[in-house]
């Protein structure tokens, strides 16, 4: 519950508690001293109750927070002591005829009780209140870092994937290859994608998978005879929001160690289903690289690395992940909440 929300129905509570307790003592005091005059009394007796509640509220409470519990303890006692004994002396000398059933020192008891327990439901209120406000900034600041830290990973994430995509358009455009400019524009569209798309939390799942495509056609381009690089995209009806920079990551990712360029019979295979619960399921299975020795390059790097740490951040427990290596094929499987555009 909203620390606002929390505020407007304890406020409702309060006047409903005032208003039920003004109405018992003028039901149960209207037979004997008559209707209006059990109204007036009635009253001015919640009035000075709830004056002295919520001056035990305001200036006293906070003595306790603060951890004054001496002077705490000794001007609570004396207030409900005081307020006890003033009102004891006041039911015994009203302006009015009224049936005294009860002996002063019994009227000192029961009206320190009662004021000792609106006290007890106060104090219960103002620390359930201080509660509410101390998570709310607890999650403030766990927001604020969380973005401060999103923030930061993106700064890693961004120039590591540029810095590998240009290198790959240089090698092409010291040899004048007809390619440089069809992957210059596809580099364009994941640009746009980056700077003008990314700036916010989220990101239009379509936009993304566009990148996507960008991204894999520029790859495509380095070897004209590969034919084993395919994406399926696979989306119900609706507009999905993602968190950007995570999918389009892992498919750089699977492009840099793939061995697609250099073996024709090597693979990158991409699948992307958004399932009915507003969950997308996202699976990458591509051949990988060998070393001289013939042992398998370790996969991942800094750019896994990050997109695994944005993972917690954003979602914690809410996303399952999993990548295994066999057979020099690396797979990965990534299942994540979508949120719905509107």
């Amino acid at each position: 519950m909203a620390i606002k929300h929390f505020k407007k129905y304890s406020i409702i509570a309060q006047v409903a508690l005032w208003l039920i307790y003004l109405s018992s003592t003028i039901v149960f005091d209207a037979s004997a001293i008559g209707f209006w005059t059990s109204f007036a009394f009635s009253l001015s007796n919640v009035m000075a109750i709830a004056t002295i509640v919520y001056f035990h509220y305001f200036k006293l409470l906070p003595l306790l927070v603060d951890k004054n519990y001496f002077w705490y303890l000794i001007f609570t006692i004396l207030t409900i002591l005081i307020v006890g004994f003033t009102f004891a002396v006041l039911d015994n000398n009203l302006p009015f005829d009224y049936p005294i059933t009860h002996s002063f020192w019994d009227s000192i008891i029961f009206n320190v009780l009662q004021l000792s327990l609106f006290i007890i439901i106060s104090s219960m209120f103002y620390f359930v209140h201080n509660w509410y406000l101390k998570r709310e900034k607890e999650d403030e600041l766990k927001l604020e870092k969380l973005r401060a830290e999103l923030n930061f990973l993106r700064s890693q994430i961004n120039p590591h994937f540029l810095f590998n995509t240009l290198n790959n358009i240089y090698s092409y455009a010291q040899t004048g290859n007809e390619k440089t400019a069809p992957m210059l524009e596809k580099l364009s569209g994941i640009l746009r994608f980056m700077v003008y798309d990314c700036n916010n939390a989220t990101v239009e799942l379509n936009k993304e998978i566009e990148a996507i495509e960008n991204l894999l056609e520029i790859h495509r381009m380095k070897n004209s005879t590969q034919n084993n690089i395919i994406f399926n995209y696979q989306s119900n009806k609706g507009f999905h929001l993602v968190a950007p920079l995570i999918l389009i990551n892992l498919v750089e990712n699977a492009c840099k160690h793939s061995d697609t360029v250099s073996n024709r019979s090597g693979f990158i295979k991409i699948v992307a289903s958004v399932l009915k619960d507003n969950k997308l399921v996202f699976s990458i299975s591509n051949s990988i690289k060998k070393k001289s020795n013939s042992t398998t390059l370790k996969y991942g790097g800094m750019g896994l690395e990050n997109i695994t740490k944005r993972l917690e951040l954003l979602y914690e427990n809410d996303y399952f992940m999993e990548e295994d290596i066999k057979n020099n094929v690396y797979h990965l499987q990534l299942e994540i909440p979508l949120m719905r555009k509107g």
